[in-house]
């Protein structure tokens, strides 16, 4: 049977000059749109080149690491910028190809014609050109020389990704083609397809090429709808000259004895790995030269894998060079979709699924088994967050030698269970951890990913488990000779730090998505429960920044789960509320100061530091009081803090950074120590504060006795800083203000006005720059508390502006609440209402529905990225708040959803490319005030809309539920 379609002719016009006319009908755009992390490639959205290779039965060639081989989703464009979508047909395991299938039928104005596949045409010195849509440019074309034929294939590293090519040769050409050629063809001056560019060496300005051998041979399957064979020893060879196989020992006269040709091969096959437990393990070793297979010899990659591929399930017998002298050995050829996994598992943030055999060649150190964990890690190893131990061998002490075991195990335990995992590093098995973790509530239901070989689609299927929570128990007794040990009361005469101590828990917030400006990534710190009777943990906002997430604590052997009951909207810190009868343990009152005074310079403390199993105590002393600010970049616009006056310890104590330290003083809690809340591209120091205690009761005495958060905090929304007397003189505070104000307080300090935060508010422009604030209702400004919230809708200023006194009356503005209760995810695009930092930035607040991130491979940003914008427009309904969202999201959510997940699920065959979804148009105004219209392609079937819910009370939970 002919491989070459009868459509793909070769051009005969040999000039460079037309070879762009030539080939613009038949090389074509491919945007790509990765849902999930699967495999060594994690979720991502791109652009790159691909190219027909039958017209006929629409099929285009490009690269594996463009399709992806996880659920993703494609899309073609001509060049006459007619569109198509594409079926992910197959991905080869090994190497760097792939094709796509497309409807012919779909494709308007256009009549593409298929390039035809040519290997047997390259050579050393043949001139070719890369002709594809490099940077995102319309057919660029690139000219070179191929050069070396018979290279070993390039690794290929892009940060986490992994998307190395093995056991094939490639060829290498001087220049370079930008990003998003990769899948272009190499094309001689006949038109000819000689090569596939896979990538690129920029600081050399090298390309190199993927041979098209083993294309062709797939390419006759897949154009009658079939998977190629394809044969694995699980072992990766080597391509050596001979110059080296002669110091192996393989002399010319030796190899000449075994018909290997010096004179017309450039080298032998050599075995650089083995994977343990496959088939060449134990057969092969590192170091062989492997001469022939069944009697032919094999001088390179071609004529191996020839015979590999079409001995799949045979005994094959290799002729090897080991240790001086030539021997045979017997192996079986296994099939390498059985190493290939087609499943993947969404559970708790993270993807679960097998090892694929293309991992264990390139970065593996052990046998292809166990259950691999990507995506969000740290969402699942919560102790663990920066190890590289993500191959998991046993769950609570079973093993899980593949994806079902795993399952099986997970679907009988309680979510409330706590699981024990021991996880390897695959590219080192000897580094091994043993950790703890819990089932986390996450932005997506758990979902079984499971790929159609008839199109490559991936069919979704709920995945049922854990089982529902077992009532809590509460700590265990400890026993003794088997008796029942009583729980120790507090005594009387238990020292402060005692007290502390014993109230001190460890903190997790796993964040179910990412909200006000935080990504989605896990924090633990130390918290402090002040009050057991109610249940209320304070802790930094640093661990408590984002309201969407999972916290829990430990005490004793128990994790007990908590909500975050508050934000405080002006001071860093947060307060989580856990139900007291979840625990079966008693703590001691703090005693916290009452004055408002605050500490003062001078005087002495002591800070109560602590991390997860270890306490020590610092005596330090107050040097400083004043007002600090946090800053935030101009990407995410996280929680910023003005005009919070804090004190200043020396020595400065080191502490966790999601940690809080207890500063006491005189007996009693008088402050606390924390860092303040940055955004993830800062990259300088943590901002610490320290916080009087009288800062915080007020909100303590009111979750005391309250279910709801407190009323959203008034204030003057400018930021002030501190001026002397001498300035505030020269602004034009008259000497009797001055001393009025140092009668009344040692503070030789005045409060001026740095800069408006809100040009949104109906008090906006009331103060300007340069204003000092003398009194407010009648009464001297003391401290900036006096002017940091108040309970009314205006206040009374006494100010000095240019010179003169003024008494104005100032509206007060609302604080946007930090407490959020609702995220909307459409289109990937995570929607919430605008927190109050980008209130400060933004140029218009143009409606309530934010969208401060996307999720990496949504559709919303497969045409063009932005973020930090504000929707005012989906598909021609006006949107202004988060229920327009849903309601619009209702309405183009794409009726066939369930019938197409139905035929992929049934692995049903069929010609469209097309995903349920619909194209949309979106207008939104970006932080900047710059308004915006896109059109997107949502994807009802890997990205379904969802909503985020949660309660008014402090203990509400968030909820889940699909759009």
């Amino acid at each position: 049977m002919s491989i070459i379609p009868e459509d793909s002719v070769s051009f005969q016009e040999d000039s460079w000059d037309t070879l762009q006319a030539r080939l613009a009908e038949s090389v074509v755009s491919i945007i790509c749109t990765s849902s999930i992390a699967f495999d060594t490639r994690k979720s991502y959205t791109g652009t790159a080149t691909g190219f027909v290779v039958d017209a006929e039965n629409g099929i285009i060639l490009s690269n594996r690491h463009v399709m992806s081989a996880g659920p993703s989703f494609h899309k073609a464009t001509f060049f006459n910028n007619q569109e198509v979508f594409l079926q992910p047909f197959y991905y080869d395991p090994e190497h760097d190809f792939a094709f796509f299938r497309y409807n012919p039928a779909e494709l308007k104005g256009v009549t593409p014609r298929a390039i035809r596949l040519a290997p047997e045409k390259a050579r050393s010195g043949l001139e070719i050109r890369v002709v594809g849509f490099a940077a995102k440019e319309k057919m660029t074309v690139h000219q070179g020389e191929l050069s070396q034929l018979d290279r070993n294939a390039p690794a290929c590293y892009d940060d986490d990704d992994t998307y190395s090519d093995f056991n094939t040769f490639y060829y290498q050409a001087s220049g370079i083609s930008g990003s998003g050629s990769s899948g272009s063809p190499v094309v001689d001056i006949a038109g000819d397809a000689v090569a596939l560019k896979c990538s690129a060496n920029a600081s050399a300005s090298l390309n190199f090429f993927l041979p098209l051998q083993r294309v062709k041979y797939a390419l006759e399957y897949v154009r009658q709808g079939k998977i190629p064979p394809r044969g694995t020893l699980q072992a990766v060879f080597s391509h050596q000259p001979h110059v080296k196989a002669e110091r192996l020992g393989l002399t010319a006269e030796l190899a000449a004895s075994e018909d290997i040709d010096t004179e017309c091969s450039t080298g032998v096959l050599t075995v650089k790995k083995i994977v343990p437990k496959g088939p060449a393990d134990g057969v092969l070793k590192v170091g062989d030269i492997v001469v022939s297979i069944n009697g032919t010899v094999v001088p390179g990659f071609p004529e191996l894998f020839e015979i590999l591929d079409a001995a799949v399930d045979q005994n094959v017998s290799l002729r090897v060079f080991r240790s001086h002298e030539f021997t045979t050995v017997t192996t079986t050829v296994q099939d390498i979709y059985q190493v290939t996994p087609t499943r993947a598992l969404r559970l708790g943030n993270n993807i679960f699924h097998e090892m694929s055999f293309l991992e264990a060649a390139e970065t593996s150190s052990v046998a292809i088994t166990g259950v691999k964990v990507i995506g969000n890690f740290s969402a699942m190893i919560s102790n663990y967050q920066t190890t590289n131990c993500r191959l998991i061998t046993e769950v609570n002490y079973k093993p899980t030698p593949n994806l079902d075991a795993f399952m099986d195990i997970v679907q009988k335990m309680h979510s409330d269970e706590p699981i024990v995992v021991k996880a390897i590093d695959s590219t080192n098995p000897r580094n091994e951890v043993v950790f703890v973790t819990n089932f986390l509530q996450t932005a997506y239901p758990d979902v079984l990913f499971t790929r159609s070989p008839a199109t490559g689609f991936w069919s979704t299927e709920p995945f049922s488990g854990p089982l529902p929570a077992i009532s809590k128990l509460g700590v265990v007794q400890p026993k003794v000779n088997g008796h029942q040990v009583q729980k120790p009361q507090p005594a009387t005469s238990q020292t402060l730090f005692e007290c502390i101590e014993k109230c001190k828990v460890w903190i997790y917030a796993n964040p179910i998505c990412s909200t006000n400006g935080y990504f989605n990534t896990m924090d633990t710190g130390v918290g402090l429960i002040v009050d057991p009777q109610r249940g209320l943990i304070l802790c930094s906002s640093r661990i408590g920044k984002n309201p969407a997430s999972n916290f829990s604590f430990t005490v004793g052997v128990s994790r007990i789960s908590a909500t975050l009951a508050y934000i405080h909207p002006l001071y860093p810190f947060s307060v989580l509320k856990y139900n007291p009868n979840d625990l079966d343990y008693t703590f001691p009152v703090l005693e916290l100061a009452e004055s408002n005074v605050g500490l003062a310079i001078g005087d002495k403390a002591t800070i109560l530091l602590g991390g997860e199993g270890y306490s020590r105590q610092v005596l330090s002393t107050v040097f400083s009081r004043s007002l600090v600010s946090s800053s935030a970049c101009g990407m995410c616009y996280p929680q910023q803090f003005f005009n919070v006056e804090a004190f200043s310890l020396l020595p400065e104590p080191r502490m966790g950074l999601s940690s809080i330290a207890i500063v006491c003083s005189n007996g009693q809690i008088s402050g606390i120590l924390v860092n303040v809340p940055e955004c993830a591209h800062n990259e300088g120091d943590e901002l610490r504060v320290g916080l009087d205690i009288a800062l915080v009761i007020p909100t303590l005495d009111h979750l005391r006795t309250s279910d709801y958060t407190p009323k959203p905090a008034r204030v003057l929304d400018v930021q002030f800083t501190l001026e002397d007397a001498y300035t505030a003189h020269a602004l034009g505070v008259s000497k009797q203000h001055i001393a009025d104000l140092m009668a009344m307080s040692t503070k030789n300090q005045f409060y001026k006005v740095e800069r408006e935060l809100s040009i949104h508010t109906t008090g906006a422009h009331s103060l300007v720059v340069g204003d000092i604030v003398l009194q407010v209702n009648g009464h001297y400004v003391q401290g900036i508390v006096d002017l940091a919230s108040f309970d009314t809708d205006e206040v009374e200023l006494r100010i000095v502006r240019n010179g003169k006194e003024l008494t104005i009356a100032v509206p007060t503005a609302p604080l946007c609440e930090a407490n959020i209760r609702n995220v909307v995810c459409w289109a990937g695009m995570i929607l919430q209402e605008p927190f109050h930092s980008v209130n400060h930035n933004a140029v218009s607040l143009a409606s309530n529905a934010y969208n401060f991130i996307h999720d990496n491979g949504a559709p919303s940003v497969a045409e063009s990225y932005h973020d930090n914008m504000f929707v005012v427009e989906i598909g021609g309904h006006a949107i202004s708040t988060l229920d327009d969202v849903v309601q619009v999201a209702r309405l183009l959510k794409d009726p066939k959803q369930a019938e197409f997940n139905a035929e992929v699920a049934a692995n049903k065959e069929f010609k469209s490319g097309t995903i349920p979804g619909r194209d949309v148009k979106i207008r939104a105004v970006l932080i900047n005030g710059d308004e915006i219209v896109k059109s997107i392609r949502t994807n009802d079937h890997y990205y379904p809309a969802w909503q985020l819910m949660r309660g008014p009370r402090i203990d509400d939970n968030w909820s889940f539920k699909e759009v």
